[in-house]
């Protein structure tokens, strides 16, 4: 039988972690949905665990993630490519997503 506490932190870790995935596949979706360079950076208070989402093409995070390979715990860093969400077409843009139509309307 295990100690009431423990099933408990391990319900919440597992919370936690659902959460922090959700977090980054909506960011990646994000980037590629409303073609935007997107980083996103969880840092773990009790651990000092931190995990990195970088989402771009353009290189202009880039930069920031190399200072933080020098960080102890040593980052947990992933790409949109670690989310292959396949979007079909016609599919509704998120709400704060500028559309392409919307870009060509104002030129």
């Amino acid at each position: 039988m295990r100690a009431p506490w423990k099933s408990h932190k391990k319900s919440i870790r597992q919370k936690t972690d659902r959460r922090k995935r959700g977090l980054m596949k909506k960011a990646s979706e994000y980037s590629r949905m409303c073609d935007a360079d997107v980083f996103v950076g969880i840092r773990l208070r009790e651990s000092g665990r931190l995990y990195t989402l970088l989402a771009e093409t353009s290189e202009f995070w880039s930069s920031f993630v190399s200072q933080l390979d020098s960080y102890y715990p040593i980052p947990i860093h992933r790409t949109d490519k670690d989310f292959d969400i396949i979007h079909e077409d016609g599919e509704d843009a998120p709400l704060d997503c500028p559309t392409k139509e919307a870009d060509t309307e104002k030129e």
